[in-house]
């Protein structure tokens, strides 16, 4: 089981989110900080042919409203990653490369690789 609280880092700062749910497959950290709500959920299943591990971020916040600035709205926006292998032939340890791959390119030449695909290009 993961450590209580979880740490995650939103534009340069720290964010310390308690656990608000524990269970065996799933658990969830949350922290509301000047009216910005951060969830993390962690989570896996198996099904006895692939094993799933999913780790979500949601960050929930008042934006301003497109049609009239002047109005704030609720928003909310995530990032999931999540890792899909066969029972047989792969194992936890290569999934955890697969992720550190993916890591690495999305994070590569200051996070180059990321502003490219938030900006629609593939």
């Amino acid at each position: 089981m993961f450590a209580d609280p979880q740490s995650v880092t939103y534009n340069g700062s720290a964010k310390s989110l308690p656990a608000v749910s524990r269970g065996e497959d799933k658990s969830v950290y949350r922290l509301v900080d000047s009216g910005v709500l951060y969830e993390l959920t962690l989570s896996h299943s198996d099904n006895g042919k692939r094993s799933r591990a999913v780790a979500r971020l949601v960050r929930t916040a008042a934006v301003a409203d497109v049609l009239v600035p002047a109005n704030n709205v609720v928003a909310s926006m995530s990032a999931t990653i999540t890792v899909d292998f066969p029972d047989t032939g792969y194992t936890p340890t290569d999934a955890g490369y697969l992720i550190r791959a993916l890591g690495g390119w999305l994070s590569a030449s200051t996070y180059t690789a990321a502003d490219k695909l938030l900006n629609f290009e593939t």
